[in-house]
């Protein structure tokens, strides 16, 4: 009974969480799907496996294990994805759809940034960035790609970046700035 009432405890501090997408989305409830849980009150930490799909208004989260933490005030400080891959999907207000993909997926509540680790991929407007590490500012629409730090004698890959072509009739807006 205990381990239902943290379960549930956790899904309502969740409630309140910054905006991960769209003004609206952090108004809406956070809907956790796993196989299993395992929640630790004292480390503020859940740790979810098991085809995870997390979803709160327009954004989707999803990996084989996802571990969130929460401050010590019960916000969402950060949710960590991984899979294979870990998939992330949102629409910023105003803004066209984000699809994401990495081995490791990392959502940083407090500074609404989502960090794609290993074999990162991020898609906008047919515009795609991948490479070992890409960071993406939700609330900016900034997309920072690059690989992760290399130890000496590595020759990591580099990034990949496709810009489609823009339409002469199409007018240049702040969306388009990816």
């Amino acid at each position: 009974m205990r381990r239902i009432r943290v379960l549930f405890l956790a899904l309502l501090t969740g409630i309140a969480a910054p905006a991960v997408a769209q003004s609206s989305d952090s108004s809406q409830p956070i809907r956790i799907q796993a196989d299993s849980a395992t929640l630790d009150d004292r480390k503020n930490v859940a740790i979810y496996t098991g085809n995870v799909i997390i979803t709160q208004g327009s954004m989707r989260l999803t990996g084989a294990r996802v571990t969130l933490t929460l401050d010590n005030a019960g916000e969402v400080q950060k949710l960590v994805s991984n899979g294979s891959p870990a998939t992330f999907r949102q629409t910023p207000a105003g803004g066209k759809q984000v699809d994401a993909r990495a081995q490791t997926i990392e959502y940083h509540a407090d500074t609404e940034r989502v960090v794609l680790i290993q074999n990162a991929f991020l898609e906008q407007a047919g515009n795609t960035f991948q490479g070992q590490r890409v960071n993406y500012d939700i609330q900016r629409q900034v997309v920072d790609a690059g690989r992760a730090i290399a130890e000496e004698g590595d020759s990591a890959e580099r990034i990949e970046i496709v810009i489609q072509p823009r339409k002469r009739t199409e007018p240049v807006s702040n969306d388009d700035e990816t």
